[in-house]
């Protein structure tokens, strides 16, 4: 068991993921000048209104990238592990949990893996094809099953429920396989998103339907 400042957000956090964080609030300026000085993680946690998930993923801050005479900072974080809550103390002015981290379970065969491989990637370059951004099909396949799984759950059109529920799975090939299955279904609204511009003209703004 690790105790660990935990900073509750309204986003999921990755392993291997980059997360900026404009720090304002003193409780948290306090959680991160600690981290900072005794180098140490801190964890992430979905929160949205009253709730708070108790599978979350530890992060280290990379670098300060401002700060600001009041006190507030820029930074950026990485996360590291994925935990889960064990038990929270509110004894500081931020809250802290006890956490246990969470191992990967081995749930890929080799019979499995390529063809699980080959699946994920083209999956990835078609939602990259209509999402018109440029990913590198050599980058996608020197990745192991665990970080493509990692990488394509922290894509943000999966919608925060989705990448919470993929956080908590933990084989690598049972994750990715999910994710390939929630990009699937971003990948066909953006298709029907770009045929409804094309029927009703291109100055429809993409990004504000999808909103």
């Amino acid at each position: 068991m690790t105790q660990l400042p935990l900073f509750p957000l309204n986003a999921v956090l990755f392993p291997r993921t980059p997360l900026p964080l404009h720090i304002f609030e003193e409780r948290y300026r306090l959680l991160v000048a600690r981290c900072i000085e005794e180098k140490l993680p801190f964890g992430v946690v979905y929160h949205r209104g009253e709730k708070m998930e108790q599978i979350g993923c530890s992060a280290t801050i990379e670098r300060v990238l401002k700060t600001y005479d009041d006190g507030r900072m820029d930074i950026v974080t990485v996360g590291q592990q994925r935990f889960s809550i064990e038990s929270l103390d509110t004894s500081q002015p931020y809250l802290q949990a006890l956490v246990r981290f969470l191992d990967e379970v081995d749930d890929t065969s080799e019979s499995t893996a390529g063809g699980l491989m080959d699946v994920a990637v083209d999956a990835v370059l078609r939602y990259s094809y209509y999402a018109e951004i440029e990913v590198d099909r050599d980058s996608l396949r020197d990745l192991s099953i665990r970080d493509l799984s990692f990488l394509i759950a922290g894509i943000d059109e999966l919608g925060l429920e989705t990448k919470q529920l993929l956080l908590e799975i933990d084989g690598p090939s049972r994750r990715l396989q999910k994710s390939v299955e929630a990009l699937g279904i971003v990948t066909e609204q953006l298709v029907a998103l770009l045929t409804l511009r094309k029927t009703i003209g291109d100055d429809v703004d993409i990004n504000t339907l999808k909103n």
